[in-house]
């Protein structure tokens, strides 16, 4: 290994070419791999007292490493499932630039090597009941476009169980509006899936494809704004969050829920299984890889 190995071209490359051209990761994972780097590349360069650019591959060790975690504990006060996430991120690199140059073989399965942390908690699964679904949904305006167009995205969400992002995503094109109903979604791991559609839900679809203020193409997405670009993460969280705060002063209930668009994953999921849907086809339905 060289003295003088620059990290900064193996970051360039492990992102441009190995994550997107070579891996097809999602726009998500990558953004959360960024992330992870970004808060490792400040790290090193405050310890190391030199600017990210300048940063060498020997100046990133083990030891670093194990600091910088400790560091997303203590300091960030991240939970230990953060933590190992962050890892992960760091692992793939080292994985990556070990490949690209073997002389630096040692020193990055050192840091590839470096265990997961123990003790993580599982996240806690929190649905609705479908009262307090019901409620939700008549809160719901539906006697103007923006309130049809509210309605129709909570029903889509409910009936499919998608992930924000796999909404977001969803082109008029994916839809089949004729029997049998259904969608396809893009999911994670760029993997494809099919959900059924209620038939109730594809009537409010029809609609708002038919109410679009102007000539939608198939390849066009299929939940807009008002200016006619695509619903982001954060605005349908906003439009969840709202209707559920007013959800919340007929449905008392309701007051104690912090609700989100993953909420209405978990419902989804609760609602099947209570309706006798075998677990499996569930599974399939919100496209997990295990049970």
């Amino acid at each position: 290994m060289t003295d003088s190995t620059y990290l900064a071209p193996f970051i360039r490359s492990f992102f441009e070419d190995h994550l997107v051209c070579r891996k097809n990761m999602s726009r998500n994972t990558i953004e959360s791999y960024r992330d992870a780097l970004k808060l490792l590349l400040e790290f090193t360069a405050e310890k190391r007292k030199r600017p990210a650019t300048k940063l060498l591959v020997r100046d990133i060790t083990e030891e670093t490493i194990v600091a910088f975690l400790t560091h997303l504990e203590t300091t960030r006060a991240n939970s230990i499932q953060t933590r190992n996430h962050r890892l992960v991120a760091v692992r793939r690199l080292f994985d990556y630039i070990a490949a690209r140059d073997p002389r630096l073989l040692d020193q990055c399965h050192r840091i590839a090597t470096i265990p997961r942390k123990r003790g993580a908690a599982l996240p806690e699964i929190r649905y609705l009941e479908k009262e307090q679904m019901t409620a939700l949904l008549g809160a719901v305006p539906r006697d103007n476009t923006r309130g049809r167009r509210d309605y129709t995205l909570l029903q889509f969400m409910y009936t499919t169980g998608a992930r924000v992002q796999e909404v977001a995503d969803t082109r008029i094109s994916w839809l089949t509006l004729t029997a049998p109903y259904k969608v396809e979604l893009l999911g994670k791991g760029r993997k494809w899936r099919t959900c059924p559609l209620w038939e109730s839900t594809v009537q409010h679809l029809r609609q708002h494809v038919g109410q679009r203020q102007r000539s939608a193409g198939d390849d066009d997405c299929l939940f807009v704004n008002r200016y006619g670009r695509p619903l982001s993460r954060s605005g349908i969280a906003d439009i969840v969050e709202r209707y559920a705060t007013k959800a919340a002063t007929t449905q008392p209930s309701l007051q104690s829920h912090r609700v989100t668009p993953h909420t209405f994953r978990h419902t989804t999921a609760m609602h099947l299984l209570q309706s006798g849907v075998e677990v499996n086809v569930i599974r399939s339905w919100l496209g997990h890889v295990s049970i």
